[in-house]
């Protein structure tokens, strides 16, 4: 399996995180799957997806499956909170990953995220040309160098010309939210943004897709994942009682069962996923 990460230029990054390309280097048959969770296991080749806040998945020379979801053109993906399985149904896997912050989906898209939560749309089905032209522009070269400035290029043309001032209070929320390592009520976040929880609770789960209390679990369990890919990246032995409660977890128990929850695997088990790729946890086991 190779892994290529780009990130997108300055002005995007508030928005989107990273383009990951993939491809699979081999038969897809020889490819053992992470778990043995029977959800894996159907299929030629699955590789599975961490929950996150909204994506977009482009495939070149294969239809797979997401959630349900059969294509081969670029489907996105509202914010989910738990594992998603990748499966290629026809031909070698070869793709990419447009993984977006929180509220940035929906600044370059203008979905209503709560519609779209847990749900997986074709280019086409959303009705956005725009966004088949992007399939396209993946399509037309298969080098990540390449492609890459031309996504950069058609999302910063829909970068809002006026200050989304949702948006705003949304970075803030979320800097509150990292700062309190999970221990933030809704009624705080409210706060934070300046809106009466009723109406922040709208704005919230329309630019992010999933309540405040979900997010600030799964915004914890990506900081540990990515706590734990950074160890062991440098050579450390991982201690997970340390790095856990580090994140605002009270005890490894309380971490597992949110693990199994968001990523079907313990915290044990995705030490032992081997070192990896990058510094930044992998959308995908590799």
């Amino acid at each position: 399996m190779y892994f290529q990460i780009i990130y997108p230029t300055e002005a995007l990054r508030p928005y989107i995180s990273r383009y990951v390309f993939v491809r699979a280097e081999g038969s897809t048959d020889t490819m053992a799957p992470p778990s043995e969770d029977p959800r894996f296991v159907n299929g030629k080749h699955v590789q599975p997806l961490l929950p996150n806040y909204g994506s977009f998945i482009f495939v070149r020379n294969a239809v797979v499956e997401i959630g349900g979801k059969q294509s081969g053109e670029l489907m996105l993906l509202g914010a989910n909170q738990t594992t998603l399985g990748l499966t290629t149904l026809s031909g070698w896997f070869e793709g990419m990953m447009l993984d977006f912050e929180p509220g940035g989906m929906h600044v370059l898209t203008n979905m209503d995220l709560q519609s779209l939560s847990g749900k997986v749309l074709t280019a086409h089905e959303s009705g956005d040309e725009g966004l088949m032209h992007l399939d396209q522009i993946f399509r037309s070269s298969s080098n990540a160098e390449e492609i890459a400035p031309q996504l950069d290029a058609f999302f910063l043309g829909r970068i809002p010309q006026k200050t989304d001032i949702n948006y705003t209070r949304l970075r803030k929320v979320i800097a509150a939210c990292d700062e309190a390592k999970g221990n933030i009520s809704a009624a705080e976040m409210a706060s934070v943004a300046c809106l009466g929880e009723r109406q922040f609770l709208r704005v919230f789960r329309n630019y992010v897709g999933i309540p405040p209390k979900q997010f600030v679990r799964l915004r914890r369990f990506h900081s540990t994942l990515q706590d734990m890919q950074l160890q062991a990246s440098q050579g450390a032995s991982i201690d997970l009682l340390a790095t856990v409660m580090r994140h605002g977890y009270y005890d490894l128990s309380h971490a597992a069962l949110e693990f199994q929850q968001m990523g079907c695997v313990s915290p044990g088990q995705f030490r032992m996923l081997g070192i990896p790729l990058t510094q930044d946890f992998s959308v995908f086991f590799a």
